[in-house]
This record gives C-alpha cells, sequence and structure tokens, in this order.
C-alpha cells in the first residue's frame, strides 16, 4: 500500500474540497438554531402593500 502523497499541491486541493464538501452536507444534520447566526427573524409577504 502507497503512502499518502503528503508533499503533493494536488491532494492538498482535494483534501480541502472534500473537507468543504462534508461540511455543506453535514449542515442539514445539525439542528436548526446551531445553522443560521442570524436568529431565524420571521418576515410577512407583502405585494404592494398589503399582506
Amino acid at each position: 500500500m502507497k503512502p499518502m502523497p503528503s508533499d503533493d499541491w494536488q491532494f492538498w486541493v482535494v483534501t480541502v474540497a472534500a473537507v468543504l464538501a462534508a461540511l455543506f452536507l453535514a449542515r442539514g444534520l445539525m439542528p436548526r438554531r446551531w445553522r443560521s447566526g442570524r436568529g431565524g427573524t420571521r418576515v410577512t409577504l407583502t405585494v404592494r402593500g398589503k399582506p
């Protein structure tokens, strides 16, 4: 079995891309309050000034 090519820049590019993809997919598993830092304020939709 070959060792990891940790001295190759392409290895690190693919590794970072894989970690970012895993974090993006893991967002769906987190509780809703952890996902957004905005607090989740709800607003009403208005069309021409009428809700």
